[in-house]
């Protein structure tokens, strides 16, 4: 009920008593690690300095003129000297410099915030490293818009999944070349993040897509659930900035798009309402609104303001704990791991733009949630080693957890533990999948009970291959070179024929799949005229083999021909 002067009246000169969310402790560790040179990328390694100077120029006419200059330079060497280089342009024969100012921010920048994500208690956060003076208090935890990356492939697509259409950790997907028609867009065709040695991994887990942030799982995922579901999801996180559709002079742009999990969207996400909604996943589920203050009181002691988090439910708690579990492996043994410390459970999410311009990374223990980004002022390309916005992060949340006692995420009614063949998603085949070459393929698995499978493995097979080709053997081929193996056969068969020529097709597990209905399948170095080796008995005596006979070479089959003369045409 204040006016708005009232109100300023009141902030600075009331006697008011404002308690904040904030704790100094964890503030400092915040504040010291932001100022560690080994944090961040050494000048050699990715540093620009971005320079903001501003000039007031009595001119020799008598009139003030303001001037304004940014850049982005290699070293603050050089940021000084482009000042000079300015004021030797804006001050003239007879102008007088009346003032000036500078900031030379360093560049790459970064952010952070801590959430306690039962109370929604924002416990501390740095806007980003470098003097906080000047034009340099921007907040770019709460101001800043950036493009999420791969941290949206959990909230827009698995979560969903499993949450409304009963999907689970175990089923699915395989990571080969795959384009999608999308109405009115024309034919999408997803890329993954990693080309060496392998452009893709073939069949894998949703569980396995979590842990290696796999673009074409999200993709087919998405597709599977639908763009709206994925869409109102993101919203009921919290998310205050996508786009349902706006016209910009003449462009319509919208964020419901089936790339909506890899985390192009029109404007960006802040830092905080990124990290608020995997808070939610980790508070079973429910989303407590992040704020900053509990209450202000009046010099009187007399309530003025009261501020309780706005909450409600997201999904259902089985949901939660699933996608808990299998963010800890993102961090035991996935994208995240230089974010690990010992001594407690981490689970969390690694966002990477396509470009390089954007690098988050989202972790959460039993206790907190932290969200840090890292990234240039001014969009571009970052070239420093990736990691350094994990072990900064990793370097915060470990001083803040000391003395913490381990505990797991909670496990709630209704979650059932059994075992799964990786390779299909289905109950394991001794025999099977227990011989699948590359290592024994039963893994363990949670369910939310009634969507674990009854059915057994139909992936993996035995079958009979020559071992000099790895192709299936013809009447020619020595027995010696015959092996029977376990190998898959997909539920839908690669078909090479449909890839695009010029897209490199290596797939991890391409040479384990067999392959039986063309004809270029069958052996290609054994044949009629192949010449054996030489077989021997028990006691180690050549054995004498048939003229003629199948796979051999026999006198009938020799014949002289004339030599060629080469000089003719």
């Amino acid at each position: 009920g204040y006016l708005a002067n009232q109100a300023t009246n009141l902030i600075y000169r009331g006697g008011l008593s404002i308690y904040i969310t904030q704790d100094l402790e964890m503030q400092d560790i915040l504040d010291t690690a932001f100022v560690k040179d080994e944090n961040f990328p050494s000048f050699e390694d990715d540093y620009n300095a971005y320079l903001q100077y501003t000039a007031t120029v009595l001119k020799a006419d008598g009139t003030l003129k303001n001037y304004y200059e940014e850049e982005v330079l290699q070293t603050d060497d050089e940021a000084l000297a482009y000042m000079d280089t300015l004021r030797n342009e804006w001050v003239g024969e007879g102008d007088t410099l009346k003032s000036d100012n500078y900031l030379i921010i360093p560049q790459p920048q970064a952010a952070m915030v801590v959430i306690d994500y039962y109370t929604g208690h924002v416990k501390a956060m740095i806007s980003g490293r470098g003097d906080k003076i000047g034009n340099n208090i921007f907040d770019r935890t709460t101001q800043a818009k950036r493009q999420p990356g791969s941290t949206f492939k959990v909230l827009a697509a698995y979560l969903p999944a499993i949450d409304t259409m009963g999907f689970t950790l175990a089923d699915v997907y395989d990571d080969v070349p795959y384009t999608i028609d999308v109405p009115g867009s024309g034919a999408y065709t997803p890329k993954n993040w990693y080309s060496n040695p392998y452009n893709y991994w073939g069949l894998s887990t949703i569980r396995e897509g979590i842990q290696w942030s796999m673009n074409i799982l999200a993709v087919r995922t998405m597709f599977d659930i639908g763009i709206d579901t994925g869409f109102e999801y993101l919203k009921d996180l919290g998310f205050t900035t996508l786009v349902e559709r706006d016209e910009r002079n003449g462009q319509t742009f919208t964020d419901k798009v089936i790339s909506l999990p890899l985390g192009g969207i029109t404007d960006g996400v802040t830092l905080l309402e990124l990290t608020s909604a995997y808070g939610t996943i980790a508070n079973n589920g429910v989303y407590v609104e992040p704020i900053f203050y509990t209450k202000v009181l009046n010099h009187d002691g007399s309530i003025l303001l009261l501020k309780e988090p706005e909450t409600h439910t997201v999904m259902k708690e089985t949901t939660s704990f699933l996608l808990n579990n299998a963010m800890e492996d993102v961090v035991n043994s996935g994208t995240a791991t230089p974010g690990r410390f010992e001594g407690l459970h981490i689970a969390g999410k690694t966002g990477t733009t396509s470009d390089q311009k954007d690098l988050a990374f989202i972790g959460f223990t039993p206790y907190y949630v932290a969200g840090i980004w890292m990234g240039h002022d001014q969009p571009e390309k970052m070239i420093h080693n990736s990691s350094y916005h994990k072990i900064l992060w990793k370097d915060v949340m470990s001083q803040i957890h000391t003395d913490l006692e381990d505990k797991s995420f909670p496990m709630p009614e209704g979650i059932v533990r059994l075992a799964i063949c990786k390779e299909s998603g289905l109950l394991p085949v001794e025999g099977l999948c227990t011989e699948d070459p590359r290592g024994s393929a039963v893994r363990y698995e949670y369910f939310v009970r009634g969507t674990q499978p009854t059915e057994t493995c139909d992936v993996h097979v035995k079958a009979t291959k020559c071992v000099d080709s790895m192709l299936l053997p013809t009447e020619y081929c020595p027995a010696t070179s015959l092996e029977e193996r376990v190998f898959t056969a997909r539920r839908e068969p690669l078909n090479p024929e449909n890839w695009d020529p010029a897209d490199p097709q290596r797939i991890k597990d391409f040479e384990f799949e067999l392959l039986m209905n063309k004809e270029e399948e069958y052996c290609n170095i054994h044949n009629e005229f192949t010449v054996p080796e030489v077989q021997y008995d028990e006691d180690g005596n050549p054995i004498e083999l048939e003229p003629g006979a199948p796979g051999q070479v026999g006198t009938d089959t020799l014949e002289l021909v004339q030599p060629i003369d080469l000089n003719e045409e």
